[in-house]
């Protein structure tokens, strides 16, 4: 009989729910699995011997792990409630970025036929450094050679011409620097800063994107909020 309670409880065991509907057909299952619980204990202690009664302590074991379900799965229903709010509140912050100017820990930039700025950080100084952009589709567009290469923060100012001197489509554009120490190593950890105005918000899988023109940035990775010039 102990086998068949057994069996029961691992019927009656959820996984963390991602939907109300499935909280709530779990808590269903474990209330019916309890029932039938409850019974096959009644029956055991009306039918056990009286020179021989039954051990109650794995019975209350049982109930102690049908106790602790049912707490998980409430909690599970908590826990979305609390992401959905969070969500929710991080959805009405982003709404006040837009027309902002920001700055992101990020590699690309919005070219739109004016000059644009390339920041990027080193984290030691370079024996060699250039500077490689690249357009939406990945194709390399122009190589920026004699670019600072001492430790720190540094700023290119791109007029938009690829290789052969001709401007750009308007667009997003990424950068990347390749550099070397003393010892021909590459330098690892370069870090990157976009800027741009914000024209536009998205929400997808519970991530939330701001855009400057083509580029989309993570709200995750904004450093820094102005106003817009002018303003």
């Amino acid at each position: 009989m102990a086998n068949d309670i057994n069996s029961l409880l691992q019927n009656g065991s959820v996984n963390t729910p991602t939907q109300t509907v499935e909280q709530l057909q779990s808590l269903n299952s474990l209330a019916s699995n309890f029932d039938n619980f409850l019974t096959i204990l009644t029956t055991q202690l009306q039918n056990q011997d009286p020179l021989s009664p039954l051990d109650t302590h794995e019975f209350t074991n049982q109930l102690v792990m049908f106790a602790d379900v049912e707490q998980s799965v409430r909690q599970s229903g908590q826990l979305e409630d609390l992401i959905a709010l969070t969500r929710l509140n991080e959805a009405s912050t982003a709404v006040g970025f837009m027309g902002k100017q920001i700055q992101a820990d990020y590699n690309e930039v919005n070219f739109q036929g004016e000059p644009v700025n390339l920041s990027y950080t080193l984290p030691e100084e370079a024996d060699a450094a250039t500077m490689e952009i690249y357009d939406g589709a990945g194709e390399l567009v122009r190589v920026i050679t004699g670019i600072s290469r001492t430790l720190g923060e540094h700023k290119i100012s791109w007029d938009g011409k690829d290789q052969k001197g001709n401007t750009v489509p308007n667009g997003a554009y990424s950068f990347q620097v390749g550099a070397l120490n003393e010892d021909d190593q590459p330098i690892e950890d370069i870090t990157y800063k976009t800027e741009g105005t914000v024209t536009g918000i998205e929400f997808e899988t519970g991530v939330t994107t701001l855009l400057m023109g083509n580029v989309r940035v993570p709200l995750s990775r904004v450093t820094r909020v102005d106003e817009p010039s002018g303003a």
